[in-house]
């Protein structure tokens, strides 16, 4: 999985008048054990790039992968979080996924039910084989152990509507 960009972040209150020191980074889950975060885009401000792969492991219950965009505005303070998103499984594996397929994502973030920015990624299914069949003989999608990853993209334009 690649974390490409964030689009039109808003800040907690707490942060508004820090907007330019802010640094934002984001955490991947797919299960309580399993996480993953970027580095942090110290310069980005409410349009943060970070182009950056993360490897995750998806267990076989896993139904959706957490995304979350958090930002820390100083050496000593903690984090907040910006916003959230839940990525359904069924959004990566699509039914019938062959191995090593490509997909351009991007997902509404929330916090506190708001909206509140969008995070674009990237994301590949690596494995022997991401598909397999069901109990009926048709072909249903398999990513118990496989890992997702993603292929670093050029800099997003906001200007376009695509990458």
């Amino acid at each position: 999985m690649t974390i490409v960009s964030a689009e039109d972040l808003r800040f907690p209150p707490s942060l508004s008048l820090l907007i330019k020191k802010v640094s934002t980074f984001v955490t991947v889950r797919s299960d309580p054990c399993n996480s993953q975060s970027t580095g942090f885009d110290h310069d980005g401000g409410t349009y943060p790039y970070w182009n950056e792969k993360l490897h995750l492991p998806l267990p076989p219950t896993a139904r959706s992968i957490t995304l979350e965009v958090h930002c820390k505005a100083g050496l000593g303070s903690g984090s907040k979080l910006v916003g959230s998103a839940e990525i359904p499984m069924s959004d990566i594996v699509e039914g019938y996924v062959p191995a090593y397929q490509l997909h351009f994502l991007s997902y509404r973030l929330r916090r506190d039910g708001k909206k509140n920015g969008i995070v674009n990624l990237s994301v590949r299914m690596v494995g022997p084989d991401c598909i397999g069949r069901s109990v009926e003989g048709e072909k249903a999608p398999l990513y118990g152990t496989r890992i997702a990853i993603g292929i670093p993209v050029g800099r997003f334009d906001s200007t376009c509507s695509k990458f």
